[in-house]
């Protein structure tokens, strides 16, 4: 049965006349005979009664002209529905990510919406290890984070969308915001102010000072990135965190840390071998034209 046949079949119950139902459909009348009697040797029914003159619906042709107009109305809805998603008109997309990226986002997910009202947006904020295990449940479309120094699943790939580096982060008034770089073990003079462990920033500084005897004064730690920001922007608190994440923060300044292993990765994360749907390919297609971050797409967007 082919959606063709159900619409010959339809114009000409409504114009009980095969000579004007072809004229109508641009087809000859012998093909739209031929394609009608296909549809009814394939049902094993008769639907039309034909003389010369006259076509007449059989009790069978009226009984499911109804369902054939439904099947032809839904089959309508998908091509609108297609052109729609292809238009970005319609659809959804969910975002997980870190609370450090949401601030970087927020630009893109404004324009993002104003572009593209049609499109339901959600965006989870959780932990890196709690974002890849929605990831891993498709319970996400894709993560955004810094790349993890250890795959989680195997089931998910991370792609590189930018490079940063774990920086002392301090206001711009603070004495260190004039140094070209600092050694941790200068750390040990200040009042720190630290990301909650957990968090990327956090396990990459407890990583690169797990061997060395520090003696650091950490007096608050705190889960929120935006309140520890401005927390460091407002006294003579240091953290630590990556460069990337106060671009979009004025009073702040990011020395980075002479010290290896400091290097951090910007990466979006999907399923191995899931398709990446068209919002989610114009998502990261937006956020990598805010030149602040430099993000390098052609691996993906190709």
């Amino acid at each position: 049965m082919e959606l063709r046949q159900l619409k010959y079949f339809q114009k000409v119950a409504e114009l009980q006349n095969f000579s004007e139902a072809s004229r109508l459909l641009n087809i000859t009348q012998s093909t739209l005979s031929q394609q009608i009697k296909k549809l009814e040797d394939e049902l094993n029914v008769t639907l039309l009664l034909r003389d010369s003159h006259h076509v007449q619906l059989t009790d069978i042709g009226e009984a499911i002209l109804p369902a054939i107009n439904r099947t032809l109305r839904d089959a309508n809805a998908c091509k609108e529905i297609i052109n729609d998603v292809q238009e970005l008109n319609y659809g959804t997309l969910t975002i997980g990510a870190t609370q450090s990226f949401t601030l970087l986002l927020k630009e893109t997910i404004l324009d993002f919406m104003k572009l593209y009202p049609g499109i339901k947006l959600t965006i989870h904020c959780q932990a890196m290890e709690q974002l890849m295990q929605m990831l891993d449940k498709e319970e996400i479309d894709i993560a955004i984070s810094y790349r993890p120094k250890t795959p989680l699943f195997d089931t998910i790939e991370s792609r590189t969308l930018f490079s940063s580096q774990l920086c002392v982060v301090v206001s711009e008034t603070h004495p260190l915001a004039y140094k070209d770089f600092i050694r941790l073990s200068e750390l040990e003079q200040y009042n720190l102010a630290l990301p909650t462990k957990g968090t990327q920033a956090r396990n990459t500084f407890d990583v690169i000072t797990k061997n060395m005897e520090l003696r650091l004064k950490i007096g608050v730690e705190v889960s929120a990135i935006h309140m520890l920001l401005d927390l460091v922007r407002g006294t003579r608190f240091v953290t630590v965190l990556s460069k990337t994440t106060i671009l979009q923060y004025d009073g702040l300044k990011a020395i980075p840390i002479k010290h290896p292993g400091c290097g951090m990765e910007g990466s979006y994360h999907i399923r191995k071998g899931a398709y990446l749907k068209r919002a989610t390919r114009q998502f990261l297609q937006m956020l990598s034209e805010k030149n602040s971050f430099n993000l390098s797409l052609e691996h993906f967007l190709n």
